[in-house]
């Protein structure tokens, strides 16, 4: 097959499609343009009801336009969504105004509504085409109000010897309904007449209050757009519009539209076993797999929030006043760095620097002059200290064998420098008290229990979806979610360890919480995995370091080292 048959059967595919579209083209509107040359109407929204400005098939786009067009050049249409509004605007130019509504249910507060009449009285219109009208306004304009009823597809509505054939539609078919007109009524003052009817009863009157008039419709449906597009329906419109002044502002009193169940008692909906339906929202929720995947989604997401903003977040730092005496303080940090390093000359060359260093700051005595015994003497008669026990410890900073210097060497000789620190008084009662007081706090790492939460909520939810699925198992798996997800909240939000002066206060996984005293330490067993407290009476102490956050770890190792080679 050559190059230009090709051409030629590509044309002849195209060509016959294009002659079969139109020949079904033409045959699918042979109707419209052989009978009806009017297109029809097709809308996907025949819900939406009396919306002011909606193009829908049952809105009042068309209406609202008709109204507008129905004005003097200088008059115009205003919405009042709030009673303020209708206030501000009924203050507006200080000029007669028609308040008008059209929807299914109109209610007002009586204050709201004997205000309106009043304006009325001065000389506006009230406009109101309704299905039902609250109680309160219907006792203000009647001593007895009913309605009647004509159900079917359509009525023929007389207005002053023409007639209009309005239909109900819905999706394009005509369906009955109910036509409401007035029944007995008796109106107690002034005069009133009716404008237009159906069946003999009125379905459009004028009322008489004050220098204006009232005007009540008991057929808002004649005002949709599907109805003002036809002839009939856009003839009667403009008949009553005709019947509202042209220089007269329109304010829309859409704060009284009410919803179409508004006051209604609903009567509870019961299944066919007698029980009530669930009709909560997680039955819909469970019931659309979307709904639940998002759901799920949403309260991981939560959860992953607060877990790393909780790791981020770290308590405000309080206020550190003026350094007083910093010794205690800094002959911790020396003794931190020792634990890191474990070199006891290291450790006791930075304790006889502190040790010099404080004896020039509070007795100006240089340790270091080549005359011992006369800086000895001084140091002595100055500090009221015994001078044997200052050789002691003079002697125990310049020892030459290094050999002997060990853990238990470096630890007398702290104790006889903060001995000495404290008699000379360097470090006070009061400030070894407040030392001897602070708190060390050991939390769990948080990885177990965010995962004893998560576990905990996935089941809670499964089981409840297993409920509303009416699957038994489901009343296993709620509570048991509800244990995890417990267990998980307590040990996320209690300490592993507090240690506070010589109290030990240990809460358990299940938040029990039990106290020791560290005076009371027989043995501390240091192990790979963690740490075995024994003591006095038999009693034993488990910490594990995979169960301390790593910061924690670090710090409670620090801690027991420390306090082990006290022990020693």
């Amino acid at each position: 097959m050559n190059k230009q048959t090709k051409i030629a059967l590509i044309g002849a595919v195209i060509l016959a499609m294009s002659l079969l579209f139109w020949m079904f083209s033409a045959e699918g509107n042979t109707d419209q343009t052989a009978g009806n040359k009017r297109k029809a109407f097709v809308s996907s929204n025949w819900n939406n009801r009396f919306q002011i400005f909606g193009k829908k098939p049952m809105g009042l786009y068309l209406f609202s336009t008709i109204a507008k067009a129905h004005l003097d050049t200088n008059k115009s249409v205003h919405v009042a969504d709030e009673w303020s509004d209708l206030d501000s605007l009924v203050r507006m130019n200080n000029t007669n105004k028609t308040f008008l509504f059209v929807g299914n249910r109109f209610g007002v507060y009586s204050d709201e509504f004997e205000a309106i009449l009043k304006e009325v009285n001065k000389g506006s219109d009230l406009f109101l085409a309704y299905h039902d009208l609250t109680t309160n306004i219907t006792e203000e304009l009647f001593e007895s109000y009913s309605t009647n009823f004509d159900y079917a597809p359509g009525v023929t509505i007389n207005a002053q010897g023409n007639n209009y054939y309005m239909v109900n539609l819905f999706q394009n078919d005509t369906v009955a309904k109910s036509w409401t007109a007035f029944g007995e009524y008796i109106r107690p003052r002034n005069q009133h007449s009716s404008l237009s009817s159906f069946t003999s009863r009125s379905n459009f009157i004028r009322i008489n209050e004050g220098q204006g008039k009232i005007f009540l419709m008991t057929n808002p449906g004649v005002f949709y757009n599907y109805q003002l597009k036809r002839s009939a329906g856009y003839k009667y419109a403009e008949f009553v519009l005709n019947k509202l002044p042209k220089n007269q502002d329109i304010i829309l009193l859409e704060f009284g539209r009410l919803t179409d169940d508004y006051g209604s008692e609903e009567e509870e909906i019961e299944e066919e076993d007698g029980q009530k339906a669930d009709d909560s929202y997680l039955v819909l929720i469970f019931g659309n797999p979307t709904l639940l995947k998002a759901m799920l989604l949403a309260i991981f997401g939560i959860i992953l929030f607060v877990l790393f903003r909780s790791k981020r977040i770290r308590p405000v730092v309080p206020y550190v006043g003026k350094k007083k005496d910093m010794t205690l303080a800094f002959a911790d940090t020396i003794t931190s760095i020792y634990f890191a390093k474990r070199q006891p000359y290291g450790l006791l060359q930075l304790q006889k620097k502190n040790f010099y260093t404080m004896i020039q700051k509070h007795f100006y005595i240089d340790l270091n002059h080549i005359d011992q015994e006369k800086v000895k003497n001084s140091l002595a008669e100055k500090s009221n200290y015994s001078r044997k026990k200052i050789d002691d410890l003079l002697d125990a900073f310049n020892i030459k064998d290094v050999s002997v210097i060990n853990d238990q060497y470096v630890s007398r000789t702290l104790k006889s420098q903060q001995d000495f620190y404290r008699e000379v008084g360097i470090i006070t009662d009061k400030l070894a008290k407040r030392t001897s007081k602070r708190e060390s706090i050991y939390k769990r790492s948080l990885l177990l229990p965010a995962l004893l939460i998560l576990t905990g909520l996935f089941l809670f939810f499964f089981g409840l979806f297993y409920l509303v699925s009416s699957i038994g198992i489901g009343i296993i798996f709620w509570p048991l979610g509800i244990i995890i997800f417990s267990l998980g909240i307590l040990r996320m939000t209690n300490p592993y360890l507090i240690v506070k002066e010589n109290i030990w206060t240990y809460y358990s996984p299940l938040g029990i919480k039990k106290t020791y005293n560290q005076d009371e330490i027989r043995q501390i067993e240091i192990l790979t995995s963690g740490v075995v407290v024994n003591f006095i009476e038999g009693e034993k102490l488990m910490i594990n370091y995979w169960d301390l956050s790593r910061f924690d770890h670090k710090q409670f190792k620090d801690f027991i080292t420390k306090l082990h080679t006290q022990e020693l």
